[in-house]
């Protein structure tokens, strides 16, 4: 009989969140869901409460171990999740969806969990030794194939984040900056987790180094579930894990802070209470707010604009969305506990009241924030593009022109239209046909091989010459959210390749406008690769 294989490598429960990783593939059957089921006790009333993983991560050392098995390179999985924190856990399963409609429960193993609170800095200090030590067992796997970089890479990446210590009292965070670096500070409330929105705060605070000044970034530390603090200036960089935001604010008191910028608050346990602290160290303060719509974050906890279904909403009625909320599994829906989208809007839009300075980075986003805020002055909201670093290497040279060969660059993730490539690639393969798609990077889902192929992850300054390589002559950006602005349809309309895209977001409106630009009419796989057979037709052999 078919087995389910599957390891949670990783569960660590805090304060009413849970965060976990691990693996799992059926030997002939794609998972279509997955999900860890809390069974819980309040009260003595039981209930229950899901947190959705995403799946399709790559597993390099898992593939190693169960050698010919096709789905295991694409078993991982990450999950994030809130529930009521009084609540006691009474048994945690993961339930596996499977293509054929049935449903496979696998208990997770007590050894799995870590559960602890934001006093216990022990507990945490077990957590990360623990969670090293699985990324050290991944790693035998690993250099046993040859792949040291992959090892390398992903230790780097968790070492590189986790803070070095806590800090015990709110004068500890006053104390490692000299006294000249107290004054005319900036606050910066964002993510940890990578991408646009932090290259643009690294550039922020880069900036605000130049000036001779301080940053203090309020972060989240994921795989810990913990509160931390990045301090940067000339002469520090460091990260700090602090209990609560309540420290934070105590702390803050004892600084003197000219500047309060919201990048995002995606990922972050109890979400809703951000507007309240932004307004609260403004109060304290007196210092400017900016607010920047790098997501959809401040219209709902579903920041991709994802309903529950995986399609993008358009932000429809109110009452759409207070159906569709308690439903929704996408990105971090779930850290809303109420999962009330008429509070969820009530409380951003406090913030929104209280803000200085709004910025949206396209006119797409600030139509969106509008639409969800009909109160919000547009003239409130200021527009201003992201500056991109130029690639050096000028317009790629397309020695390729025919047949066509789709190009998509990036990690691509569920929302960044993994699923949409798989799909195209079917149909690709149903027309038998000689076409193929090359992602210069990742694709977080198993795809046709004899479509599909993968470079890898690649540095910035590659990107022109990887193009070259890998004889793709169309570009199509298949992400299924309106992205606020894309780094990647700018870098390729900047090397001068024609580029398609969905018909929504800040990629639409700036391909709309550029010359080898293709905005799709529909998001069919089967209508999609005809357009896109007619525009390289059109590009390349039309006289």
């Amino acid at each position: 009989m078919p087995e389910v294989f599957s390891c949670v490598e990783s569960l660590v429960i805090k304060d009413g969140a849970v965060f976990g990783f691990g693996w799992i593939f059926h030997e002939q059957q794609e998972i279509t869901a997955l999900r860890l089921r809390l069974s819980l006790t309040k009260e003595k009333f039981s209930s229950v409460e899901h947190v959705a993983a995403t799946m399709g991560k790559s597993r390099e050392d898992v593939q190693e171990k169960f050698v010919g098995q096709a789905r295991a390179l694409h078993s991982g999985f990450v999950l994030l999740g809130a529930f009521p924190v009084a609540a006691q856990i009474d048994a945690i399963v993961l339930e596996c969806s499977l293509a054929d409609g049935s449903l496979v429960e696998i208990p997770v193993d007590n050894s799995s969990v870590v559960q602890f609170s934001s006093s216990a800095a022990g507990e945490k200090n077990k957590l990360m030794l623990r969670q090293f030590g699985v990324f050290l067992k991944r790693g035998v796997r690993l250099i046993r194939a040859g792949k040291l970089s992959s090892l390398v890479e992903k230790a780097g990446r968790y070492l590189k984040g986790r803070p070095r210590t806590a800090l015990r009292g709110p004068g500890d965070l006053v104390a490692i900056f000299q006294e000249d670096e107290r004054r005319d500070l900036s606050i910066i409330v964002d993510h940890d987790l990578g991408g646009g929105a932090n290259h643009y705060r690294n550039r922020l605070v880069d900036a605000i180094i130049e000036e001779g000044r301080s940053a203090i970034v309020m972060t989240y530390h994921v795989p810990t579930l913990s509160h931390m603090l990045i301090l940067w200036n000339k002469r520090v960089h460091l990260r700090y894990a602090i209990p609560d935001r309540q420290f934070f604010l105590e702390a803050v008191k004892q600084l003197s802070v000219s500047e309060i910028v919201y990048n995002t608050a995606v990922s972050f346990i109890k979400p809703d209470e951000i507007p309240q602290l932004l307004i609260g160290l403004k109060a304290l303060t007196g210092a400017h707010l900016k607010i920047l719509a790098h997501d959809y974050f401040l219209v709902c906890p579903s920041h991709f604009l994802l309903d529950y279904e995986g399609k993008y909403c358009h932000i429809p009625e109110a009452s759409v969305c207070a159906k569709c909320l308690p439903k929704n599994q996408q990105g971090f829906a779930t850290l809303f506990v109420e999962r009330d989208i008429r509070k969820w809007r009530a409380i951003w839009g406090s913030l929104f009241a209280a803000a200085d300075e709004i910025v949206a980075f396209s006119n797409n986003t600030a139509q969106l924030l509008i639409k969800a805020y009909p109160q919000l002055d547009r003239a409130r909201v200021s527009i201003t593009p992201h500056k991109v670093e130029h690639l050096t290497s000028g317009p790629v040279r397309v020695r390729n022109t025919d047949p066509l060969c789709i190009g998509v660059v990036g990690h691509i993730g569920f929302h960044k239209g993994a699923a949409f490539v798989q799909a195209l690639a079917r149909e690709i393969k149903d027309r038998d046909t000689n076409l193929k798609i090359v992602v210069i990077g990742s694709l977080e889902a198993r795809s046709e091989p004899s479509v599909v192929s993968q470079t890898g992850a690649y540095q910035h300054d590659e990107l022109a010459g990887m193009i070259e390589r890998c004889g793709a002559n169309v570009m199509l950006f298949p992400s299924i959210c309106p992205e606020t602005f894309s780094y990647v349809v700018q870098e390729l309309i900047d090397l001068k390749l024609p580029v398609a895209s969905f018909n929504f977001g800040a990629p639409a409106e700036r391909l709309a406008c550029y010359p080898n630009g293709l905005v799709l009419a529909s998001m069919d796989p089967a209508r999609v690769l005809d357009e896109l057979i007619s525009f390289h037709r059109k590009i390349y052999l039309s006289p």
